[in-house]
């Protein structure tokens, strides 16, 4: 009877051993495959340099800017046309670090990390949202500072543009009482979009369906999107401004502390992922949008599949 025990102890001793052994070989195989290496920092540049070369329209100069104007007209709209490229960048001084802030792109996340390296503002009043919060704080980027600190690491995080686009209407459109600026957004997105599918609109209308949504949007110029569905190749000029670092929403767990290694922050910024939800359903939003619709909403996203490696067939 002992015999017979000790020969079964060695037994699961042996197939915990075995199990423990698979188990290492898994994760150092998966941290292998997952590793990004400056090749690939320099090739997710490279692929946004050569969409640019065949998409300079996204956010071209001003009109005004041409041979006739005189210096005073150029200098006005140079200064627009600078602060309008830069609108969306986030300085944190404290790490020397710029980030484009893009919304439905783990944004409150990266807001909750960064607050704590932000000014402190005495009036904490008015901030509806922490990302408010991060835009009283830190101000918007000014073009003299992007100049005189052009070597600074500079930042976004990318998400494929269909589960962003599902993710928006489900936050901020499927149902005005889930989210707090959910009638802000009925009185004016979820108002424009009926009023477009059915011709007509009433407070007592029901929401927006998905289709109707994506119907409006293939219909309206992009630079009229809100920021949540605004492509992130527009939001974040793209074409205009240097990114040492682009990050993919659904690989952010092992690439950002990558990032961080790779540009030497040594502090603990831990994501704290605050908004990440289960986004396995957001596909299932499009089962009801057909093929000729899919088609003409990835055309309006071109500049975001092809800059950050997407496709219309990709799981998300």
């Amino acid at each position: 009877m002992r015999l017979k025990v000790r020969k079964c102890a060695s037994y699961v001793t042996l197939l915990l051993c075995y199990i423990f052994v698979s188990y290492i070989f898994l994760v150092s195989d998966y941290i292998v495959r997952n590793q990004i290496t400056e090749e690939v920092w320099s090739s997710r540049r490279e692929a946004i340099t050569e969409v640019c070369k065949s998409k300079p329209l996204l956010l071209p100069e001003p009109k005004q800017l041409n041979e006739d104007a005189s210096e005073q007209i150029k200098t006005h709209f140079t200064n627009i046309y600078n602060k309008q490229i830069l609108f969306n960048m986030v300085r944190i001084k404290d790490l020397n670090l710029n980030w484009c802030l893009v919304p439905k792109v783990a944004s409150t996340s990266i807001s909750v990390l960064l607050l704590p390296y932000l000014p402190h503002k005495k009036d904490t009043t008015g901030w509806p949202h922490i990302q408010k919060e991060v835009w009283q704080r830190a101000g918007h980027l000014q073009h003299s500072d992007y100049l005189a600190r052009n070597n600074s690491p500079t930042f976004l995080v990318t998400r494929h543009p269909f589960a962003r686009v599902a993710s928006a209407f489900r936050n901020k459109l499927e149902d005005r009482t889930k989210s707090h600026d959910g009638e802000y957004f009925y009185k004016t997105y979820s108002k424009q979009i009926i009023k477009y599918s059915r011709g007509g609109w009433s407070l007592n209308e029901p929401e927006p369906t998905f289709p109707e949504f994506i119907h409006f949007l293939i219909n309206t110029d992009i630079n009229q999107y809100d920021e949540h569905w605004q492509p992130v190749a527009l939001r974040c000029r793209m074409c205009q401004l240097e990114y040492s670092h682009i990050l993919h929403y659904e690989n952010l767990a092992t690439e950002w502390p990558q990032f961080l290694n790779n540009i030497g922050i040594t502090e603990p910024l831990e994501l704290p992922w605050e908004n990440r939800g289960n986004s396995n359903d957001l596909k299932d939003y499009y089962d009801i949008i057909s093929e000729d619709e899919k088609q003409r909403l990835f055309e309006k996203f071109e500049a975001d599949f092809k800059m950050f490696s997407y496709t219309i067939q990709d799981s998300f």
